[in-house]
């Protein structure tokens, strides 16, 4: 399986429009980052992390859509989010199936010395919009094949 791993907040601190939502709400701009990359999660099949800060005394695991391969990831108080994400590559057993995607360079550059693929933000959503652009285009495709094979094969004669 490949995994996703996003520093949450750090990824919404370095977006616009989400930095900007987070000023007023920040459950909402990690629920809108969430949305922006479920495309990847439903086109791919990737498991997806969000990896965020908190100051929950332990870590703490939520699946917003209900399903176990999309997950919010509360970092314990002593830990900071780019710790879990560092520890959870040493766990995933094989770290090239691993996209870890920061804004922080020292993220980055650690993801890349466990093996894993780093992303930047921007790179984020690229893959994001290919993906949405991908699952409109099958849904498009299977309408229309079942569109030309249905047919009412019940003869209403009244």
């Amino acid at each position: 399986m490949h995994y996703l791993l996003i520093d949450a907040y750090n990824v919404i601190c370095a977006t616009d429009s989400l930095r900007e939502v987070m000023q007023g709400n920040l459950d909402a701009a990690r629920d809108q980052l969430a949305e922006a990359v479920r495309s990847i999660h439903d086109a791919e099949g990737v498991h997806v992390a969000l990896v965020l800060d908190s100051r929950q005394d332990g870590l703490q695991v939520e699946h917003p859509y209900k399903v176990k391969t999309f997950e919010y990831v509360y970092a314990p108080a002593d830990v900071s989010a780019d710790g879990v994400i560092e520890r959870m590559l040493a766990r995933i057993p094989n770290p090239g199936d691993t996209s870890v995607v920061s804004n922080d360079r020292m993220v980055r550059e650690s993801a890349r010395a466990n093996g894993a693929i780093a992303l930047r933000p921007e790179e984020l959503f690229e893959w994001a919009r290919a993906c949405e652009a991908r699952l409109l285009q099958d849904a498009r495709r299977r309408n229309e094949a079942n569109s030309r094979d249905f047919r009412n094969g019940i003869d209403l004669d009244l």
